[in-house]
């Protein structure tokens, strides 16, 4: 199981309540977890659980991959 750390993913640029709970639900929980995913199968994962997700889009997933991997905690 990924560490909890709260708050952890608001931390990131373009990650508000809504697209967190939507990656808590998935089970991605933290900055350290979103680095290891794939961003087509992140978007993928997210869509199969809420349906077609106005403004999420694969780049949209890369970008907050990409700024979890530059995270200097």
């Amino acid at each position: 199981m990924a560490e909890r750390v709260p708050g952890d993913l608001d931390k990131l640029k373009g990650i508000g309540p809504k697209y967190r709970e939507m990656l808590e639900e998935i089970g991605v929980a933290s900055i350290k977890e979103l680095r290891q995913r794939n961003a087509a199968h992140l978007k993928q994962m997210i869509e199969s659980r809420h349906g077609p997700v106005v403004g999420l889009s694969e780049r949209e997933t890369q970008t907050w991959i990409d700024e979890a991997k530059a995270f200097q905690e």
